[in-house]
């Protein structure tokens, strides 16, 4: 990256950048998977599902006391739309109701069954946006 220095042109330190970088898709505590399966009344099986993991490889996760960096990031889109959903909906019951529900506009699918992918996040969090703004 390029910054201004003084009037003249110098290269910021990538190592910060990269930093940040680790940061965002560094592997979480399995502790976050557990706390967001309580708030949304799932099961290990269907948290694992949810990820993308069979059963027994959510079970040495939890073992593990920490998930791998694409499992972290489904958990944290699972966290994201769940507050999201509060905020829009009213409350956490309602957003986890809405979260785990065929939705005619998402084609009948549940929105978490859509969360295998980021383009499939987006529409969930999307369609949100469009209940919260009435422009559903």
């Amino acid at each position: 990256m390029l910054t201004k220095k003084g009037g003249t042109r110098g290269v910021k330190e990538l190592s910060s950048v990269r930093g940040d970088r680790r940061d965002v898709f560094a592997p979480k505590p399995f502790s976050m998977s557990t706390s967001v399966a309580r708030r949304l009344g799932a099961t290990d099986e269907q948290m694992a599902a949810y990820i993308g993991v069979t059963l027994r490889t959510y079970q040495r996760r939890a073992k593990k006391g920490e998930l791998e960096a694409a499992e972290s990031a489904k958990v944290e889109m699972l966290d994201s739309l769940l507050q999201l959903g509060t905020r829009v909906l009213g409350d956490e019951a309602a957003a986890r109701e809405w979260l785990t529900s065929s939705i005619l506009s998402l084609e009948g699918k549940k929105p978490i069954e859509l969360l295998d992918t980021v383009k499939g996040y987006e529409r969930v969090k999307n369609k949100l946006l469009q209940i919260e703004y009435g422009t559903f």
